[in-house]
């Protein structure tokens, strides 16, 4: 079940230029996540955070993201629709619901049912860089059991350009 999710932390790491011991490949995601923070002397949710926005770099999860929504309080609203979307990839992946809602005041509030504060600063860092591809201004922070999101300015930046197809289209 951790396969896929140890082989993306992995490269991740890689590329991020940390040694990885020689049994990288049989710790469970937490664990290996855990050791790489402890070796870089950084906060766990502080890489988890680094994951999750690296994953948007990545073409194939950038694109089922960028599917998910016109511009970035689309793709918010739509959030709670990720878990399904990733389970249509891959059954590897035990991502928990994730729950949207709006306060009075304006400000978006995410929070996750049964999962674990690693889940939080991943998708800190995946939505602080969706806003930035969207061209959002945003200020995104953790909160217990959650994500607080409060949007200044939705065409803050020009988007990046997405197409449907990848065919013929550069990044």
């Amino acid at each position: 079940m951790h396969d896929l999710v140890s082989r993306a932390i992995e490269k991740f790491l890689t590329e991020q230029s940390v040694s990885l011991e020689d049994r990288a490949g049989t710790l469970p995601p937490g664990q290996l996540l855990h050791d790489a923070a402890r070796n870089l002397d950084k906060p766990v949710d502080e890489l988890a955070e680094d994951l999750g926005a690296w994953l948007v770099q990545q073409e194939e999860i950038w694109r089922l993201l960028r599917f998910c929504g016109r511009d970035f309080l689309d793709f918010l609203l739509r959030l709670e629709e990720l878990p399904d979307r990733i389970r249509l990839i891959t059954d590897d992946v035990d991502i928990p619901e994730i729950g949207l809602s709006r306060g009075d005041d304006g400000l978006l509030w995410v929070t996750f049912t049964d999962g674990s504060p690693i889940w939080t600063s991943l998708l800190a860092g995946l939505l602080r860089a969706m806003a930035d591809d969207y061209g959002t201004l945003c200020v995104i922070f953790r909160q217990d059991g959650g994500l607080c999101i409060d949007v200044s300015d939705l065409a803050f930046a020009a988007a990046r350009t997405f197409h449907l197809s990848a065919r013929g289209q550069g990044r």
